[in-house]
């Protein structure tokens, strides 16, 4: 019978790894929907902010009460 035994450099990389995995998922995840802007707001192409509301071409998330994507197929909600 063979046993078969991680090295401490196949461990450090295995850490290195899930480490950078688990940060990235930490990171992106947290998409900042308020933009920091406040609940309600969104930033504006210019930089401002301005309040969420559905524009001529917006289209009902029927999943998803309060929600729209708009225009150029960006998720927005109340």
């Amino acid at each position: 019978m063979r046993a078969h035994s991680i090295s401490i450099l196949g461990l450090l990389r295995m850490v290195a790894m899930v480490s950078l995995l688990c940060l990235a998922a930490g990171y992106t995840s947290q998409a900042n929907a308020a933009q920091d802007c406040g609940l309600g707001y969104h930033k504006s192409l210019y930089g401002g902010c301005i309040a969420n509301h559905p524009g001529p071409f917006a289209r009902p998330i029927l999943s998803r009460p309060g929600c729209w994507t708009n225009l150029f197929g960006q998720f927005r909600c109340y």
